[in-house]
């Protein structure tokens, strides 16, 4: 009877081992939800990002209508236990190349960024910290084109340098809201 009593104390703190994790997720997420409701939009802004941890699905993509981004995530899905809606937030990205020859018409790829207590079983990629120009704007991957163009500019114009790939993130999209008036989206290129 004790070892049964041993292994079901055991069960129970590697359920609340989840469970803190599920409750860590949940509050990364009010956060990001509040920082997207206070944005202010249509500014560009040299900002410092954090490093961050991504997982990288190299696909070409280009997005006309909300669905075409999930094929992309099918592939992530498949090496996964835990639901990938849940793990972080999803983004597409541009290539530095496209981006210097303005070409913002596709996406090179889809990436997840991952929460730091997030297990992922793939193969993932440490981002490191980096000076980025940043927008954030009201709607979402297919109203991203005139945004690019504006980032673009304030690199030229500012003499900056694009040392990576477009990280642009949908921080409110129907995961919240049916409302594509309330979409919140960011754009951030890293610059030298």
């Amino acid at each position: 009877m004790e070892e049964k009593m041993l292994l079901q104390k055991q069960a129970v703190i590697e359920k609340q081992k989840r469970l803190k994790c599920i409750e860590q997720k949940i509050d990364n997420r009010l956060r990001q939800i509040a920082d997207a409701k206070e944005s202010v939009f249509d500014v560009v802004k040299l900002v410092q990002k954090k490093a961050c941890r991504i997982v990288w699905v190299k696909d070409s993509l280009k997005i006309q209508e909300v669905l075409d981004i999930e094929e992309p995530l099918k592939k992530l899905e498949q090496q996964q236990a835990e639901a990938l809606i849940f793990l972080g937030k999803v983004g597409v990205g541009i290539s530095k190349e496209h981006l210097i020859d303005r070409n913002f018409g596709q996406y090179d790829g889809v990436f997840l960024m991952l929460d730091e207590e997030d297990a992922f079983s793939g193969d993932t990629e440490i981002l490191p910290e980096t000076l980025c120009v940043s927008i954030r704007f009201r709607g979402g991957h297919m109203e991203a084109a005139e945004q690019y163009r504006k980032l673009m500019d304030y690199v030229e114009e500012h003499k900056l340098t694009v040392n990576g790939f477009s990280r642009e993130i949908t921080m409110i999209d129907y995961g919240l809201t049916n409302d594509t008036e309330k979409f919140v989206t960011e754009i951030s290129i890293p610059v030298t």
